[in-house]
């Protein structure tokens, strides 16, 4: 447990950036990242505070951290190498990119779950929201509604219920009492920045 609280005190003093430009502008991406995020900071300070912990606990933090991590790395590729690191031009794209991530956790748990799913309607969706992404293409006003009837192409299971590590954050969140909106300047505040590099 406590090689993987290094590794976020590290994955958050390289991404305290990104991650505070994302909540300052209201983004799409801030509010799906939050609930992983609240839960590995909640964790995080309670380890420090009695330095007691679970296997579950562990296996929430581990999974969480992955989870996240590879998120960041995902979106920060999309900032340098297709926004050439502007990040105004990247927030116009955040729903679509949002769309891109959610699919991607859609065909992971698909698969993990051993469900009947159309791949080549999935492939040809996710190939559809990386052309509007990375060839910059206006953003249809009816994306949303799109989307959703793709994936309803997709699952061919009728009463099939989507719940991705998303979802199950914000159980996890809930379980463990954690307000999200509450503690929002704990969680990116200067303060807990500065205890956190000090603490490396």
């Amino acid at each position: 447990m406590k090689k993987l609280l290094k590794e976020y005190q590290s994955w958050l003093i390289e991404n305290k950036k990104f991650y505070e430009h994302l909540k300052n502008h209201n983004s799409s991406l801030y509010t799906r990242f939050q609930p992983v995020f609240d839960v590995l900071n909640h964790l995080h300070h309670e380890f420090q505070e009695n330095n007691e912990y679970t296997e579950d606990i562990e296996k929430i933090f581990q999974v969480g951290l992955e989870y996240i991590n590879l998120q960041f790395f995902t979106c920060k590729v999309y900032l340098e190498k297709t926004f050439n690191s502007d990040f105004h031009q990247f927030l116009s794209y955040d729903q679509v990119i949002s769309y891109s991530l959610f699919v991607e956790d859609l065909k992971y748990e698909l698969i993990e779950k051993s469900i009947d799913y159309d791949g080549e309607e999935l492939e040809k969706l996710s190939n559809y929201l990386q052309e509007i992404i990375e060839e910059k293409k206006e953003i249809p006003d009816n994306l949303n509604l799109y989307v959703d009837s793709r994936i309803h192409r997709v699952i061919k299971e009728d009463d099939y219920h989507f719940t991705g590590i998303i979802d199950i954050f914000v159980e996890i969140g809930d379980a463990l009492g954690i307000e999200i909106d509450e503690d929002l300047e704990y969680v990116v505040g200067e303060d807990i920045w500065l205890w956190i590099e000090n603490s490396i």
